[in-house]
């Protein structure tokens, strides 16, 4: 009698093997069902038995590197004018809870890194020695998250406003530059590879 296999070990056993062609599993499905958290600890615990159905949808990595980039360029501008409106906000003669809308805001910059660093690892993999997507830009932004910091602590919203409208603006606009470039040389990598026969 086979001894049952989880799905973690079942995925690392099948994607080593996708790695070598350059894809990775993007979707599972377990007798039909699909199961959208299938990297989550509790899914990957799962045993499966012998009458169990697994179907699962691969995606070229480079691929998935190109859509995240296009998520983070489309999300960048939305993070700037979710910053002017929380400026706008704290200039304004009621401040509405301004901790709060700021720890939002906060809480969608680091995504937006989480993001951009699933697109680096991601390039990386298809062979893109990758470009400085988070150093430089991720560094601009800390810096300004610290002033805007500062500024909430001492109840300064004049100064936390200036910062997020100035600074925190001018530092997504130049990460954004260099995502819009670093895209390009994804797309220029995808180009030149031999398209894969299904």
């Amino acid at each position: 009698m086979n001894a049952p296999i989880t799905i973690d070990a079942l995925l690392s056993a099948v994607e080593p093997v996708l790695g070598q062609s350059g894809r990775i599993v993007t979707a599972l499905r377990i007798n039909g069902v699909d199961e959208p958290a299938f990297r989550e600890r509790d899914i990957l615990e799962r045993s499966l038995v012998g009458v169990d159905e697994i179907d699962l949808d691969t995606t070229p990595v480079g691929l998935m590197a190109l859509q995240a980039l296009d998520d983070a360029l489309r999300f960048l501008p939305v993070l700037a004018g979710e910053a002017r409106v929380v400026a706008s906000g704290l200039r304004g003669a009621h401040v509405d809870e301004p901790r709060k809308a700021i720890g939002e805001l906060a809480d969608n910059l680091a995504l937006m890194a989480a993001l951009v660093h699933t697109a680096d690892l991601w390039a990386r993999q298809v062979g893109l020695a990758g470009g400085d997507w988070l150093g430089e830009d991720v560094a601009a932004v800390d810096r300004v998250a610290g002033a805007i910091e500062g500024a909430v602590g001492a109840e300064d919203w004049v100064t936390a406003a200036d910062a997020l409208e100035y600074d925190l603006s001018s530092s997504l606009e130049a990460w954004q530059a260099r995502l819009v470039e670093g895209r390009g040389q994804v797309q220029a990598l995808l180009s030149a590879l031999p398209v894969p026969v299904a």
